[in-house]
């Protein structure tokens, strides 16, 4: 058994469920080390981009596990996820250069479309069984 067929047993392509949660980790780890690049490692808007990004990872693996939390969890994880968009774009504002500009919006982007790919596929972890 592999750790995603471990990880997510009851999707029929567990594989591709953890590559979504993979891709959005790191895209929303990128984004933190933006935060952190820009307003400072030891700085609050740091910190909590950091912990957005651990929040918003665990809870995804907990709604798409089987007995997971539930509908209710996947939208507080949506929210999370917008406000770590949000607190990357601002600190990248209140401290802007062209390359971080650049690199955080392609973060961002990514981080949005993933986002946008979960709806759906929260939907089918807690509404469709």
């Amino acid at each position: 058994m592999s750790a995603a067929e471990w990880l997510f047993p009851n999707w029929s392509d567990p594989a591709t469920i953890a590559a979504l949660v993979g891709a959005r980790f790191l895209l929303n780890a990128t984004l933190a080390a933006m935060v952190a690049r820009s307003a400072g490692h030891r700085s609050s808007p740091a910190a909590a981009a950091a912990g957005l990004t651990l929040f918003s990872t665990s809870v995804t693996v907990l709604v798409l596990r089987p007995g997971g939390p539930g509908l209710h969890a996947s939208y507080v994880e949506l929210l999370a996820q917008v406000a770590l968009l949000a607190l990357a774009g601002y600190a990248v504002r209140a401290n802007p250069s062209p390359a971080r500009a650049l690199a955080t919006a392609v973060a961002v982007v990514g981080a949005a479309s993933l986002l946008l790919l979960s709806i759906p596929v929260y939907g089918e972890a807690t509404v469709a069984p």
